[in-house]
């Protein structure tokens, strides 16, 4: 089978399961998408679940490149983006300090962040380039029972095209952009499919490369693209079929990324960065996987491990801090972090075989991950605000963070009537975390003596639970309601400043959720709607003890929401569809916790979750039609709308500049272009009105100078696709 024309899909959609998948490609009427997100195949418009899922060519035609862009496709989805390999990934209004709460995996691995100097490893989410990619879901809601930690959000799945074991097949996509106030940039994409023993062994090989340029300036040291991102990589999946029954996968992922913050201060001038010190970033990530599936007959076994390697360099300016704690004869300084995480993960599950009334998953998981880190504080060259070589070191300090998880789970399914389907359920888990660290070079200024080495250890178990109810009324409707657990480990604090350790508890939640799934008019027409509510207690969030901050549990939340789409193809070649999503994130306790300073803790009930827009809605069109025997026409457009959000819970005397308004902002992307069954050429828009769209919104480390990321200014392309 030869790869399929990247380019060839109908429209991008948004909001729920079936609606993006249908036009990711071609899908004629009656036809059925089925998703893994439920750890087993399933059909996705009878998966009484919200999942948005996106299929290859819907990607490319929506110049869908990389995490970033899913914001677009899928409601309730937030990613507050400082850089490369610098994101936060929220759904559905969870989102605050510490571990992640969406997990995110490559097939069947997940993907860690170190939680470096201040427990925070949900800021350090991994960017995936998405080429050569089967398709992307996004469950929404929390996936505690089969996916565990980190998933108390949702879970977002990349699944990669696997080798085809019968046909050699090549594919390339490239592309040459000009942004504005930034220059000219280029992505390098291409696959190759080798099958080396006919139904038995195959290779895929898949290689890439990015560069931006950048668009942001730095005044200050007369700098050009301070923002600029240069990216490489790859992967390599073999596939091996000894026996019908037996299938193994092997890959192994790599990817380098420099770049520096995507933050620019707008009283400093549009597209111009405040910093004192030249800020470089550097994310080395290298991530193996086996997976192993046994057909048994009345089951299927699959056992995977993965083992991942990444490496991080991330800097910050601390300049402005240090000059208000110690006056104008501090110099400018660099915050210079090296870190490394490793994680083995491995899981092992039997899933019942057969369309059976009866269907069921049992399993067991195991996670060992270890970060490392190197804090040092370093003077800098004024006048170009360079490192020095070698460093002036003014502070170091290491910080070590190990976590083992253990972890037995279940689901079992029973459908009566062939209409009524009930699904329950379990997971049990067990964790230990061990933080340790000392203070080599202490610095007076930040009143941080040298200290000696020590660890501090925390564990925890508990359940976790999921209690599904479905009915179909008829082939085309499907009702269900769901209510559903999840939670993040907690641990205890190593941060500069802190007389003694600090421990955290685990948060938890609850979700409660009914979805209705209508497909008619033969499929040409469907509409989908969820109403959900979300209760979060004993919240990981920074706390402030008036002297320094730290990750602690106060207070509880309460998030409700309503998710609708629609979908319409009326004749063939033309699609349109709309999506919107409706959020209420608030606090329902104060965010005072034992220790806190009152004054000094914004928090209160009634409070907006910072960060969350209230709203937002996708609107999307595509038409294809013949201009000869083998060419084919194509025009798009989508225009998405975000909602108002604050950078903090509410204005603070104390702290009158960390309250900062972002969102509230409209999108306009274009796309038109032609293709045949071999290539494709495209010109494309992102941005087309060049708004300043704020992401996020927050202050440089220790000054009440403001900075902000926003979606790049006008990109302008031309994309050319190739397969044979």
């Amino acid at each position: 089978m030869r790869f399929k024309p990247i380019t060839s899909c109908l429209f991008l959609t948004t909001a729920f399961v079936p609606i993006a998948a249908l036009h990711a490609e071609a899908v004629e009427p009656g036809d059925e998408i089925v998703v893994t997100a439920l750890k087993r195949e399933t059909s996705l418009q009878e998966t009484p679940a919200a999942i948005t899922a996106l299929g290859g060519a819907t990607l490319r035609a929506a110049n869908i490149d990389n995490i970033n862009d899913l914001q677009r496709t899928t409601p309730g989805l937030v990613i507050t983006d400082a850089g490369p390999g610098q994101r936060r990934v929220a759904l559905r209004g969870i989102r605050s300090a510490g571990d992640a709460q969406v997990g995110i995996y490559y097939d069947e691995a997940p993907l860690a962040g170190p939680p470096g100097t201040t427990t925070d490893a949900g800021g350090a989410a991994s960017d995936i380039k998405l080429f050569d990619v089967e398709r992307v879901e996004v469950l929404r809601g929390p996936q505690g029972t089969l996916y565990g930690a980190g998933a108390m959000g949702g879970a977002l799945r990349v699944i990669f095209n696997k080798p085809d074991l019968d046909s050699f097949g090549a594919s390339f996509d490239v592309s040459g952009t000009t942004t504005s106030h930034g220059g000219e940039g280029y992505q390098l994409n291409a696959a190759i499919n080798v099958p080396i023993v006919t139904d038995r062994i195959g290779l895929r090989v898949v290689g890439y490369r990015r560069f931006d340029p950048g668009w942001i300036d730095n005044p200050k040291l007369g700098l050009k693209g301070v923002n600029k991102e240069d990216s490489d990589g790859g992967r390599i999946l073999l596939r091996i079929k000894p026996i019908d029954d037996l299938t193994i996968d092997a890959s192994a992922f790599y990817q380098d990324s420099k770049g520096s913050p995507s933050l620019w201060s707008p009283s400093v001038g549009k597209w111009q960065s405040p910093n004192l010190a030249v800020l470089p970033f550097r994310d080395q990530n290298r991530l193996y996987s086996l997976t192993a599936r046994g057909e048994l007959g009345f089951a299927t076994l699959v056992a995977t491990t993965s083992y991942q390697d990444r490496d991080l360099l991330m800097t910050r300016d601390p300049s402005y801090l240090w000059k208000l704690l110690g006056g104008q004869s501090y110099p400018a300084g660099l915050y210079y972090q090296p870190q490394n995480v490793t994680d083995w993960t491995s899981e092992i599950r039997l899933q019942s075989a057969g369309s059976g009334p009866f269907q069921w998953t049992v399993g067991g998981f195991y996670e060992d991950r270890k970060a490392k880190v190197l804090s040092e504080a370093h003077q800098v060259d004024p006048a170009t605000g360079e490192d020095k070589d070698p460093p002036t070191v003014l502070l170091q300090r290491h910080v070590g963070d190990k976590l083992k998880q253990k972890a037995l789970f279940g689901e079992l399914a029973y459908t009566l009537f062939d209409r009524l389907t009930l699904t329950g359920g379990l997971r049990y888990y067990q964790y230990d975390k061990l933080v340790s660290g000392d203070t080599t070079i202490g610095f007076p200024l930040l009143g941080t003596p040298a200290a000696p080495y020590a660890e501090f250890a925390s564990d925890n178990n508990g359940w976790l639970y999921k209690i599904n109810i479905a009915y179909k009324l008829n082939d085309n409707v499907l009702i269900y309601g769901q209510a559903a657990s999840g939670y993040r480990p907690g641990g205890v604090n190593q941060v500069l400043g802190l007389a003694a350790a600090l421990p955290y508890l685990p948060d938890k939640l609850w979700t409660y959720e009914g979805g209705i799934k209508l497909s008619l008019v033969d499929r040409r027409l469907l509409i989908n709607l969820t109403a959900y509510r979300t209760d979060w207690d004993n919240l990981q969030v920074t706390l402030d003890s008036g002297s320094f901050a730290y990750l602690g549990n106060a207070g509880a939340a309460r998030a409700k929401g309503v998710e609708a789409e629609l979908v319409l193809n009326p004749v063939p070649g033309l699609s349109f569809s709309a999506n919107a999503n409706l959020l209420s994130a608030k606090l329902t306790k104060d965010l005072i916790a034992p220790g806190t300073v009152p004054s000094a803790t914004t928090g209160r009930a009634g409070d907006r979750i910072p960060n969350i827009p209230e709203g937002s809605f996708t609107l999307a069109g595509q038409y294809e039609w013949d201009l000869s025997n083998a060419l084919t026409g194509l025009v798009r457009a989508d225009f998405n709308h975000v909602g108002k959000f604050y950078s903090d819970f509410r204005p603070n005397p104390a702290r009158p500049f960390n309250y900062r308004e972002g969102g509230d902002y409209q999108l306009v992307n274009g796309r038109i272009g032609v293709r045949t069954q071999e290539w494709g050429a495209y010109l494309f828009v992102n941005n087309l009105l060049n708004k300043v769209a704020r992401t996020s919104a927050g202050n440089v480390l220790g000054g009440s100078v403001e900075v902000i990321s926003t979606v790049p200014p006008r990109t302008i392309g031309i994309n050319l696709t190739g397969n044979f």
